[in-house]
């Protein structure tokens, strides 16, 4: 059966269920979270990299927001299949998605995109141009990427760096490389990750930082705009 699509009622007393997927401790909701309270929604997080079991059920989600995760879509892992699949049911079922990072690309493979390895990683805050800045703003957004997505068939490819694709948009899907979900306290947790695998050296620390002000935020209004702005092709923001 497919989901029922419920709009966020002025009065509060209907609310969409946005289910977040998160693949550890470090990958959390952050300022989509955030954004998602103010705006009175049912929120549920979930580990999606604990299996199958640890998946939200459709039936009581209106809207899947897939996190970022340091594993790559094309790991052949079993929770990342298990994820997929349902990522794949969601989009079959009329379930909106959004993708962050890791989940725009496991969007975009289940939409019929491809995931490969990047030219060279983007670590930072690279400049970025969008040919719809009302529906994908400009940032600057903080990336942090191996692999990159190509723009699945039917889809508008609406933002890019010289590297790679940075957005699209597929029907209620939305699919981003970046993460606007970060603040300093979230990147600060990767960092001790990143550290200890090698992934990223004292610069690369420098650059994930250097986007982030005073109060530790990024583009925290153009993130609010681009989450409305799902909310909204989804049917679930008025």
């Amino acid at each position: 059966m497919r989901p029922s699509i419920v709009r966020i009622s002025h009065t509060g007393s209907m609310r969409a269920r946005i289910a977040f997927l998160e693949h550890s401790d470090f990958d959390v909701p952050g300022v989509l979270g955030e954004h998602a309270r103010i705006l009175s929604l049912e929120v549920t997080s979930h580990r999606a990299d604990r299996g199958a079991a640890a998946l939200p059920n459709l039936a009581s989600v209106d809207a899947l927001v897939v996190l970022g995760s340091a594993a790559s879509v094309n790991d052949e892992t079993s929770w990342i299949d298990a994820e997929r699949d349902l990522v794949s049911t969601a989009v079959e079922s009329g379930v909106a998605v959004f993708g962050v990072c890791f989940g725009g690309q496991l969007l975009a493979q289940v939409l019929g995109g491809t995931v490969v390895r990047a030219s060279r990683p983007e670590i930072g805050w690279p400049a970025m141009t969008t040919s719809d800045p009302d529906r994908i703003p400009p940032g600057p957004w903080l990336d942090c990427h191996e692999d990159a997505f190509t723009c699945p068939p039917n889809a508008e490819a609406l933002a890019s760096t010289d590297v790679s694709l940075h957005a699209f948009i597929s029907g209620i899907h939305t699919g981003v490389q970046f993460h606007p979900e970060a603040t300093t306290e979230i990147v600060e947790t990767w960092i001790v990750d990143m550290r200890s695998s090698g992934f990223v050296d004292e610069a690369g620390i420098d650059a994930l930082l250097s986007g982030f002000n005073t109060a530790g935020r990024g583009p925290d209004d153009q993130a609010r705009r681009l989450f409305e702005g799902f909310l909204t092709r989804a049917g679930l923001l008025d």
